[in-house]
């Protein structure tokens, strides 16, 4: 299985988010509900600027990738689109490197986390080895952490996608102390550049859950 993973940055035109989030809630719930190859399909929003959103697509080949492109629920939102989204329309290329998640209900309180990393040159492989047993601990060991997936960017592996939901932000905070991931602070630390982390919350989140990739 060669898992294809979806990152778009997509800026929404003023007064048109409600329909934006009518038109994105039916292409995601019948494409994750309805299609077979859809494994998760996650729409954001930047919490200082909501109409800044961020979609995170995750589907369990390019077949069935393809297959949702000429999906109803996907026509309907490429004819919408145009009146509702500005010109910022960006995808980011990446190669997802581990993606394990657990079927979830969505509240109020779930917490988003969407961070880049930007390792230093020559230490990707110890990073890699580093977060991915960090990560595979954390979706294994810790009931209230529902996704937690790895990417990196096509053009530059050096450069690190995250995108994690938690049960809530005590979950979260209580996932920061456990020994794994103070073990991950500690041994990456040095070999760290750059982290970014874009404060975002969940507008709808929605997965098929039980997936274990590591590529």
């Amino acid at each position: 299985m060669l898992l294809i993973f979806n990152i778009f940055e997509l800026g929404i035109k003023e007064g048109k988010k409600n329909a934006y989030v009518a038109v994105g809630k039916n292409n995601i719930t019948k494409s994750v509900l309805n299609d077979k190859g859809t494994l998760g399909m996650y729409l954001v929003q930047e919490k200082e600027n909501p109409n800044m959103t961020y979609m995170f697509e995750v589907y369990e080949d390019e077949k069935s990738y393809q297959e949702h492109i000429k999906s109803e629920q996907y026509k309907e939102f490429l004819k919408k689109s145009p009146a509702i989204l500005t010109e910022h329309k960006k995808k980011i290329q990446v190669v997802p490197e581990y993606m394990g998640d657990k079927n979830f209900v969505q509240t109020r309180n779930t917490r988003v986390n969407y961070v880049t990393v930007d390792v230093k040159e020559g230490f990707n492989d110890a990073f890699r080895e580093i977060v991915l047993d960090e990560m595979k601990q954390s979706i294994k060991k810790e009931e209230s952490v529902y996704v937690i997936y790895a990417a990196t960017a096509k053009e530059n592996p050096d450069k690190w996608y995250f995108f994690e939901i938690y049960e809530n932000e005590k979950a979260y905070q209580k996932h920061r102390k456990t020994a794994h991931f103070k073990k991950y602070i500690e041994q990456t630390e040095n070999i760290i550049e750059n982290k970014e982390f874009i404060n975002i919350e969940g507008v709808i989140l929605l997965n098929k859950g039980n997936l274990n990739y590591v590529k």
